[in-house]
């Protein structure tokens, strides 16, 4: 699959789990880590060998740094003071550590191994929660549905690393297929719907126009 459409998959599930629960101000940096979860899962992904990684890439930043305007310049949000307000600096390193430390694991086992593992999973959103706190779900969530989409593609996972059980995949779809297009559009469909029944048309408009 595409990071465009884990993107997708994770802001719906998102939209209907999480964002009832929150503030519109919590919701958008919300939505932000669960992008960033949602494209995470793939950094053991060698650009050389996927052409989409580039474009995914730019989609990302894109939309993170939209959400991050809104904030600051539409909402007059300081974003920083509520991220990882309440963690200490010992654990916000130790966090950093434990998120380079996968990644540099993962490149080295290659794809869709520890990145894509339970333990991976843990490791990496046990290290952001050390650095912003419970926005660490808003990532586990985008993170864990990439590995369950993955599940759909043809080259398995390896879901219990280092063991060399538990590679996993249904050989259902791929990253150019109709089903990656299917699933994209659901989910996309499905955030807007959902977005628009939580927060009426003319409040976003508010928001994010006027």
């Amino acid at each position: 699959m595409t990071g465009k459409t884990h993107a997708a998959v994770g802001i719906c599930s998102a939209a209907f789990i999480l964002v009832p629960k929150v503030d519109i101000k919590t919701a958008l940096i919300g939505l932000g880590f669960c992008i960033i979860g949602s494209y995470a899962t793939d950094a053991d992904l060698k650009v050389s060998k996927a052409g989409h990684v580039v474009s995914d890439v730019i989609y990302a930043v894109f939309i993170l740094t939209a959400l991050y305007l809104v904030l600051t310049y539409k909402l007059h949000y300081n974003i920083w003071g509520l991220v990882g307000k309440n963690m200490p600096n010992q654990l916000k390193i130790i966090g950093g550590l434990f998120i380079v430390g996968s990644i540099i694991l993962g490149r080295i086992t290659g794809h869709r191994k520890y990145m894509h593992s339970l333990i991976g999973f843990f490791i990496m959103t046990m290290g952001v929660w050390l650095i912003v706190g419970n926005f660490a779900i808003w990532f586990g969530l985008g993170y864990a549905l990439h590995m369950i989409v993955d599940l759909l593609n043809e080259k398995p996972e390896a879901l219990l690393f280092p063991l060399p059980l538990g590679k996993v995949c249904f050989s259902l779809a791929s990253s150019r297929g109709i089903v990656n297009w299917g699933l994209s559009t659901i989910a996309y469909v499905g955030f807007i719907y959902k977005i628009t029944s939580i927060y009426n048309l003319s409040y976003l408009h508010n928001v994010f126009i006027r």
